[in-house]
């Protein structure tokens, strides 16, 4: 007899949680006649279960882990809080006890329930004019109710769409690996690198049935993109690339460009490492910790050490370190090996601080001309050779410098001798919206000077966060400077060929039109340069979107369910993949719309496509569609236990239906409604003015 295999804690915990709440148990809702004029109340008309439902509101609204699936595969403005919409619909068809201090507990007590199964709220039609994301659409939906939906703005219409759809899991994952294996080839040679130590990737070619692996000579980026599907790489890859704006200086007869940027960190981390800590030397008694392995966030760049650092060695892969103190050499190769050992014991975690840095010489700019006179490009409208003749300049003096310890105010680069400023007072701002001219610290406007200059502010790369596959099957991450200029020169040049060729049609080539969020806020973006929605995109992330979305227009095989849901996938990832996305520290890359605004930055953050371990890259936002439709037919509800905070997932076994009616129409003109045909509407209505999405959500839908 084989046993059953025990289950974890948290298996029980679940279990215990789902029992108490009742989850998933069928119960007949008693609900009212609407159109009986004379009917009893409901219980929303007299008690609701304000305390329970803000508990797990409050958890739902605390990150993506307790946010259901279904509302983050794509973007929408002001989400409500989907567990304080299930409580109001409830709480709206449920008849009141005769006993009225009962109502609250009473929604309360079925929130868990599964209503649908049973179908007594199956008669019940209810309307949402205003749908926007569609939470009352799926909530509805869920307790079994007929539900109606509309919205004038196209692209709410289109969020509601595809959370309402009917979609075959797997039709959507053969859409995605035949998106993958059409667009990955022609774009990987712009996202392979080289790894933390120099290493290189490999490539293979595709020779019958079989695919051989190339030199490390083959040059990938002299492949014709209409030859690339031959090719395959495995090995480092680029995650996040770092850009920064320069501001053109306006005093007359400078023009002289400069990095706008307040402060010269790129990031910071804190990683952990094995390490024997306070150990000490036989031979002169000293103590200092002997460090496992080297513990870096970019390996490549020179390594500043802070003054109030602990002493530390790092073992080399024999096993041998030496005394920082006496230099006396001490060999162990079994605590290399295993991690302990007789002589030096258990290693334990240890925590270390890293920060990155620009190098000040790179923050000093370069002029607005070349020795020849030509000026430099960088901007969207320059061209190609302009631009490849900026990039090259950028990239003569791209340096960076990591300091480990807690970040003293003034640092010495170890490879130039150079002493700068770590704090503001090392960056180009000296006040808000204002840069400094390298040359001689003439104040500009940063705006001013942008719009004087009649084109969108000049972008150079400077940093870039790539992965490193491992013997063990893992991914490491590290920090390296953006300095292969012949990969970005590729880029540029294909895009130009490319994009009125068989990518036209395919990228957005109309003008912004005019409104408050566009030309009012933030000193209008026009003026900014970003006069056009393309504009708002580097080259290689135009090429990148262009290939993904012609790669789901024209799939041969996949339904028009599938090829909607994953237009979601692709909508998701233009929020993560454009010029107004910067870098947080705590998070890694921080979306557009993170602030509902149309916000200009002066350092910007370019996604990847296909890692998967980019924070919103293409692979990440198509799991979230995945994830969603997994939870349409398997739904879980956040649910909380003993009162101090602790909560988990509980099933409730009510699937989303498909079968709500949604338009994309003007809820001023019904007219497809026949009067006294809906027993409810419950909504969240726009306020005079507001048009604030609207203007925003043109983004996603040129």
């Amino acid at each position: 007899m084989v046993k059953a295999p025990r289950k974890s804690k948290k298996e029980l915990l679940t279990e215990q949680i789902a029992i108490a709440v009742g989850a998933g148990r069928e119960i007949a809702d008693e609900t009212v006649d609407f159109s009986d004029p004379n009917r009893p109340k409901t219980c929303l008309e007299v008690d609701f279960p304000i305390i329970p439902i803000n508990q797990i509101a409050a958890i739902e609204g605390k990150g993506s882990g307790a946010l259901k699936p279904i509302y983050q595969v794509t973007k929408w403005w002001a989400r409500r809080r989907s567990t304080v919409f299930r409580a109001m619909l409830l709480a709206a068809t449920t008849k009141a006890p005769d006993d009225e201090t009962r109502a609250a507990k009473a929604v309360w007590d079925v929130y868990y329930a599964n209503h649908q199964k049973l179908g007594t709220l199956r008669h019940l039609k209810v309307a949402d004019p205003f749908m926007g994301g569609g939470t009352t659409i799926v909530e509805g939906s869920r307790l079994g109710m007929q539900m109606f939906g509309c919205d004038l703005n196209p692209v709410a219409w289109f969020v509601t769409k595809n959370e309402m759809a009917d979609v075959n899991i797997e039709e959507v994952k053969q859409l995605l690996a035949d998106i993958e294996t059409e667009v990955k080839p022609q774009i990987m040679p712009y996202y392979a690198c080289d790894g933390p130590n120099g290493e290189k990737g490999k490539w293979f070619q595709r020779i019958g049935n079989t695919d051989e692996m190339l030199p490390d000579s083959f040059d990938c980026l002299s492949v014709p993109w209409q030859e690339r599907k031959e090719y395959r790489y495995e090995g480092p890859e680029i995650i996040y690339t770092f850009w920064a704006k320069h501001g053109p200086c306006q005093r007359e007869g400078c023009g002289h460009r400069t990095p706008i940027m307040s402060t010269p960190v790129i990031a910071n981390k804190s990683l952990t490492t094995e390490a024997w800590v306070n150990w000490e030397c036989r031979g002169c008694g000293k103590a200092f910790d002997v460090e496992r392995y080297v513990t870096r966030m970019a390996p490549a760049s020179p390594l500043f050490v802070a003054p109030d650092e602990r002493p530390f060695v790092v073992m080399d892969e024999a096993g041998c370190f030496a005394c920082p103190y006496c230099g006396k050499q001490f060999e162990d190769r079994k605590a290399v090996a295993e991690g302990n050992s007789i002589t030096l014991g258990k290693a334990i975690g240890k925590k270390v601080e890293l920060t990155l840095l620009i190098h000040p010489q790179w923050l000093e700019g370069c002029p607005k001309h070349d020795e020849q006179g030509r000026e430099y490009g960088g901007s969207a409208t320059d061209s190609v050779e302009a631009t490849v003749r900026w990039v090259n300049k950028r990239a003569d003096k791209l340096r960076l410098l990591e300091v480990r310890g807690k970040l003293p105010e003034q640092v010495t680069c170890p490879t130039t001798g150079i002493t700068f400023y770590t704090t503001e007072k090392g960056g180009t701002i000296p006040k808000r919206s204002t840069f400094a001219c390298a040359v001689d610290g003439t104040p500009n406007d940063v705006l001013e000077a942008i719009r004087e200059s009649g084109k969108t502010g000049p972008l150079a790369p400077y940093a870039m966060q790539a992965s490193a596959p491992t013997s063990g099957g893992t991914d490491r991450k590290f920090f390296t400077i953006a300095s292969n200029t012949r990969q970005w020169e590729a880029v540029l040049r294909e895009w130009e060929e490319r994009k009125a060729s068989d990518l036209s049609g395919y990228w957005p080539t109309s003008e912004l039109p005019y409104g408050f969020m566009t030309h009012h806020l933030n000193g209008g973006i026009p003026n900014h340069g970003f006069t056009h929605w393309w504009k708002m995109f580097n080259p290689r992330q135009l090429l990148v979107h262009s290939l993904l979305l012609k790669a789901i227009a024209t799939n041969g095989r996949a339904s028009a369910q599938a090829k909607f849901a994953v237009l979601g996938v692709f909508q998701q990832y233009l929020r993560n993949n454009n010029l107004f996305c910067f870098w947080n520290s705590q998070r890694a890359l921080e979306p557009m719309f993170s602030n509902n605004n149309f916000h200009p930055k002066s350092t910007l953050v370019e996604s990847s496509v296909f890692t998967g371990i980019a924070r919103g890259d293409f692979a990440a936002c198509a799991q979230k569609l995945l994830e969603a439709v997994v939870w349409c037919n398997a739904p879980w509800e956040i649910a909380t236990f003993d009162g101090e905070g602790h909560s988990d997932k509980v099933l409730v076994h009510d699937k989303v239906l498909h079968n709500a009616v949604l338009e994309c129409s003007s809820a001023s003109e019904l007219v497809t409604l026949a009067d006294s045909s809906y027993d409810l509407v419950v909504t969240d209505p726009p306020f005079g003015g507001l048009l604030h999405y609207s203007e925003l959500s043109d983004f996603f839908y040129v």
